[in-house]
């Protein structure tokens, strides 16, 4: 068949080939493409041999090319779908393990008892300025004393946790 005789059956039955493709990808715009890759097709093999049934051929190769898409698209799918299933599986959980938990409940537990060891007034800065996120000017007036004596309870506070827990090392 001659490059003039094959692209008048193509472009004979393009409209066609077309509303065959969407109808099979359920996407114009790929049956587009689908339809464009055809002719390529058929033109080579229309140029390389007789074709008893052109059109036919025509149908077979668009019927062909949207099996092969669909195949690879699942394909890809599988592989993608797999490779995040791997993926999330390495990554690390934000949960500590259960050593970091326990030595977390272990130094908890050492804070506190620190903590009770602190005069009260000493305890009660350090409270403030901590867990309560006061300002040393706030404490001071919440305590009745200055400025630089609560910044000094709130300092002893500190200090008196850090040793306690440097002990337990």
């Amino acid at each position: 068949m001659s490059k003039m005789d094959s692209l008048q059956v193509f472009v004979a039955a393009q409209a066609e080939l077309l509303r065959y493709a969407a109808r099979l990808t359920g996407d114009s715009t790929e049956a587009e493409d689908v339809v464009q890759e055809a002719w390529l097709r058929f033109r080579a093999a229309a140029s390389a041999r007789v074709l008893d049934e052109p059109k036919g051929y025509l149908f077979r190769i668009v019927h062909n090319l949207v099996l092969d898409r669909h195949r690879r698209r699942v394909r890809e799918n599988q592989v993608f779908a797999s490779d995040a299933t791997v993926a999330a599986a390495l990554v690390a959980s934000d949960e500590p393990s259960q050593q970091k938990y326990l030595e977390a409940k272990d130094e908890l537990a050492l804070l506190h008892k620190a903590m009770a060891q602190l005069p009260i007034r000493t305890r009660r800065a350090f409270e403030m300025h901590r867990f309560e996120e006061m300002k040393l000017v706030e404490i001071a007036a919440e305590l009745g004393i200055s400025k630089s004596l609560a910044q000094e309870l709130v300092m002893d506070g500190v200090e008196h946790c850090k040793k306690a827990l440097r002990r337990r090392d």
